[in-house]
């Protein structure tokens, strides 16, 4: 099919958002996306996964290629960052994902795009909203929410696009005790990645079943899709997990906000 350019209509983000340039389109092969850019601040493209591939003209990765557009991206990252190195600059990116190419034109002029992020799902009409990410796209979701703290230095745009919580709630057991240390929600996927530190004041180890840890949110209560955690904490000592609760129980979206009152399920062997 022919490529076609037409204006494209931003989604809503709330006006937090739209102040600080978000903007989030549906991924179509058809479409030639303009996203506009500037030399003072970077603009950072997010992707429903890791790209497989990006082929560009009037980009590059060197200041020194003398290229128009700065291109910043790391290995299976599921985004990359694009910044003006002149006034005039303009420079195209071809982005080789899950089969199909997409298109991306790059120019400076007016407000620079802060965020701009693909979303795998349309946006409107019957069976809009975006899809339940699979298994594969959770531990990224995770490594990016490790790795917080360093993202926000490097690309603080792309904070906008994660709320976080530090809630220190603290569920007791008889044994240990399991404290939420740090709650991340990722919207476009009604995702939850939560940091668990686990305590033993006791003198022998405790082991836990790392497959069926969950957390309660009143009378409902959300398994974990995905974990990493040892299964065991040392005696007198402690130990950290991490895992991710998306959607909800019975199918669809779940809303968790990261300020919810969260109690962790920590089952026994």
């Amino acid at each position: 099919m022919d490529l076609r350019t037409f204006p494209l209509i931003a989604l809503a983000l709330g006006a937090a958002a739209a102040q600080a340039a978000v903007r989030a389109y549906p991924l179509d092969e058809r479409t030639v996306y303009v996203i506009h850019i500037s030399r003072a601040v970077p603009t950072t493209c997010v992707f429903p996964g890791t790209p497989t591939a990006l082929e560009g003209a009037g980009v590059s990765t060197q200041p020194e290629d003398g290229a128009a557009v700065l291109l910043a991206h790391q290995p299976g990252a599921d985004y990359f960052s694009v910044r003006a190195l002149r006034d005039d600059a303009a420079g195209a990116l071809n982005v080789l994902f899950r089969g199909q190419v997409y298109v991306l034109n790059f120019a400076t002029g007016g407000e620079a795009d802060r965020v701009v992020r693909f979303l795998a799902e349309p946006l409107a009409g019957p069976g809009a909203g975006p899809a339940a990410p699979s298994a594969e796209r959770l531990p990224f979701l995770a490594a990016r929410a490790r790795q917080a703290s360093r993202l926000a230095a490097q690309f603080p745009a792309l904070t906008s696009t994660v709320e976080r919580a530090a809630p220190g709630t603290v569920t007791p057991y008889p044994r240990f005790s399991v404290t939420l240390a740090e709650v991340f929600r990722f919207e476009a996927e009604d995702t939850l990645v939560l940091r668990l530190r686990f305590t033993n004041a006791g003198p022998a180890p405790v082991h836990y079943d790392p497959a069926r840890l969950a957390v309660r949110v009143g009378a409902e209560i959300y398994p974990a899709a995905w974990a990493d955690a040892s299964g065991a904490i040392p005696a007198q000592g402690g130990a950290e997990a991490w895992i991710a609760v998306t959607g909800a129980p019975g199918g669809g979206r779940a809303h968790l906000g990261v300020h919810e009152r969260f109690s962790v399920l920590v089952p026994r062997p």
